[in-house]
């Protein structure tokens, strides 16, 4: 049995255990929340007239006057422009942007603001890098062998492209399921495909005897079911491979009539190394990572009993799970070179009329602005999951989503523009006793910067970023004492850094095998399942690493030459210039004492530049500047 079906199976068990409740009747599971249809729901009654901004402040003033709760003042205009952009393109403002909004006068500066950030190229790379995390996504195979897959960058960047270019949400999902078959398919909705290709592979140890071989691609498709359901739908579907569902209304047989959808599909390009059944490498040179089909014939599908290829039961048809589907969806005949059963499934799923696809995605986008989502299990819709905070809202959001063909941009501008967002993150006794964890939203949640929102951002601080987009991920510096943790498809030695190796993180080289340690300190993903939540850990050794790490070092470096050539020879303003350049903001008159003070005393031991460096690193350290208020 493969190590995937053991660690799903093993997963499986987990939510079977923790889940003690039994699934619902189809009859009852129809009845689901997230099940119903979207509601066109009126704006609520508030008594505080003044203080929405846009509709959605409708809905949050509702909730906390019910609760008897205040919403927080808005935050000052430096706070906002270093968190709206930093939660737009995840580099920092620089201080002349800072200034130039701060003197703005205009009612439109904080609009033109997230007109302007929308705009950047670099807002495809922070909100792609969302969709990676569901994707996924990965540079490597994995696996013993971690070997290499040429050209996954390439999906890496039609992400980035997509949302750059705010493509419909019907078309993106259409082409990452079935972009061979979409109208106007060409190299690009191919490499879209990549989304059903970027799990974890074992293709150069897969076994050679036919039953291993069907095991193996029954695992496989397992990974794209999976992912499939709980990234567009938000449903556990997988864990119906084994058997019925032990908390959803989802049965085997849906399981494996999704598989019928996607069992005509061939892998277009493998990881270099790859090897057939007999043991002899695979010539693949296609340029892409796709899944395709050739031919629209398709072979029959069978329940797996308990999941095992060599165990088949009952045949089935290619079906959508049926307590989503009053009747059975239509798959048309098939023409040219395929089924067209995943484009079915496409237009399926990103139809107007299945709520659930249109709830998942606006909810996580309502969870990377606000710190959460108004459901807190965003790829679990299910009965299982949590039950949104405001189901109003979310309602309301999925509706304008709608509304708008899919396009996020103008959610995103609606969700920045409320009031709800402009909060103060400050915290007061009154919400921390009726509402602690903040779901009412009666100020601004603090967030901590990701992993790689913290490197882009020493490395802007610092001016060292390069802001070159696109191609194959490069690999930054690992520490070598490390680089004997992965022996196959190695991490090269390298002593010092350059300009090639400070690109924005979303670009690194991502091994499975042995991911940045950095990165996965700060709680990057795996890259092994789909990740729709990041953990926000704090532990010690975050600031042991900012502390001790040669790549800081270095920034701390950079950032005190820069702010000495930016502000001239004046303690006072050099300092200004460093507060500037990390906190988008000027020290308080007890900060800028304390900085003086601190470097006139480093100075006795060292000279003005090492003292300027070891401010610049207690800067980059500081809370301050990893957390976003």
């Amino acid at each position: 049995m493969s190590r995937v079906f053991l660690h799903l199976s093993f997963v499986c068990l987990i939510v079977t255990t923790i889940c003690h409740a039994a699934a619902p009747s189809m009859d009852e599971g129809r009845k689901h929340w997230a099940f119903q249809p979207l509601l066109k729901v009126p704006l609520p009654d508030v008594k505080q007239t003044t203080w929405p901004k846009n509709d959605i402040d409708h809905f949050i003033l509702a909730q906390l006057e019910t609760a008897g709760l205040q919403p927080s003042a808005e935050a000052d205009r430096t706070t906002l422009i270093r968190r709206v952009t930093l939660d737009l393109i995840g580099l920092p403002p620089s201080p002349a942007e800072v200034a130039d909004f701060i003197q703005d006068e205009s009612p439109r500066a904080y609009e033109a603001l997230i007109d302007r950030l929308l705009a950047s190229p670099h807002y495809g790379e922070r909100w792609g890098r969302h969709w990676l995390d569901l994707a996924r996504y990965a540079d490597t195979s994995g696996f013993h062998n971690d070997l290499d897959r040429p050209y996954a960058w390439k999906y890496r960047d039609y992400v980035i492209r997509s949302f750059n270019g705010d493509k419909p949400y019907a078309r993106f999902i259409a082409e990452q399921i079935a972009g061979d078959e979409v109208d106007g398919a060409n190299e690009q909705t191919l490499i879209a495909t990549g989304f059903c290709r970027n799990g974890s592979s074992n293709d150069d140890n897969m076994g050679k005897t036919p039953e291993a071989i069907a095991q193996y691609k029954a695992d496989q498709m397992d990974d794209v079911i999976s992912t499939t359901s709980s990234v567009f739908i938000g449903l556990t579907i997988g864990c119906a491979r084994c058997h019925d569902h032990k908390t959803e209304p989802i049965l085997a047989k849906d399981y494996y009539s999704l598989m019928a959808v996607f069992n005509g599909t061939e892998r277009l390009g493998l990881p270099s190394g790859a090897t057939d059944a007999k043991d002899k490498k695979v010539n693949d040179a296609a340029k892409v990572m796709a899944l395709v089909e050739t031919k629209p014939e398709v072979a029959a599908t069978h329940v797996l009993l308990r999941g095992l290829a060599a165990n088949k039961g009952v045949e089935v048809a290619a079906a959508m799970p049926a307590v989503l589907t009053a009747r059975p969806v239509n798959f048309p005949k098939p023409t040219g070179k395929t089924s067209l059963r995943r484009r079915t499934l496409a237009e399926w799923i990103s139809s107007p009329e299945n709520p659930l696809t249109w709830r998942v995605m606006v909810n996580r986008v309502w969870q990377h602005h606000f710190g959460q989502g108004l459901v807190t299990t965003p790829s679990n819709f299910g009965v299982s999951g949590a039950a949104p905070t405001n189901p109003e809202l979310l309602d309301f959001l999925a509706t304008q989503f709608v509304a708008n063909g899919g396009l996020l941009k103008p959610l995103h501008k609606m969700m920045l523009m409320s009031a709800a967002y402009r909060q103060q993150s400050s915290s007061h006794a009154k919400g921390q006793q009726v509402d602690p964890m903040n779901h009412r939203l009666w100020r601004m949640n603090k967030q901590r910067m990701e992993a790689e929102v913290l490197r882009d951002s020493i490395l802007t601080a610092s001016g060292q970023l390069n802001r070159t987009a696109g191609g194959p991920g490069f690999k930054p510096r690992i520490r070598p004492d490390l680089l004997d943790a992965s022996q196959r498809n190695k991490w090269p030695a390298i002593q010092a850094e350059g300009t090639e190796h400070w690109r924005r993180s979303v670009y690194i080289y991502v091994k499975r095998q042995l991911l940045m340690p950095s990165m996965e300190l700060f709680d990057a993903p795996t890259t092994t399942d789909s990740c729709a939540l990041r953990m926000q850990s704090t532990v010690p050794t975050q600031a042991l690493v900012l502390m001790n790490d040669d790549f800081v070092e270095d920034q701390a470096d950079h950032l005190a030459r820069l702010a000495k050539v930016e502000a001239g020879d004046e303690l006072a303003k050099i300092v200004e210039q460093m507060f500037m350049l990390t906190l988008s903001r000027k020290p308080t008159e007890v900060r800028m004492s304390q900085a003086v003070e601190f470097l006139k005393s480093r100075e006795h031991f060292s000279d003005r530049h090492s003292a300027l460096r070891d401010l610049s690193h207690v800067l980059l350290n500081s809370s301050e500047f990893v957390y976003i208020e």
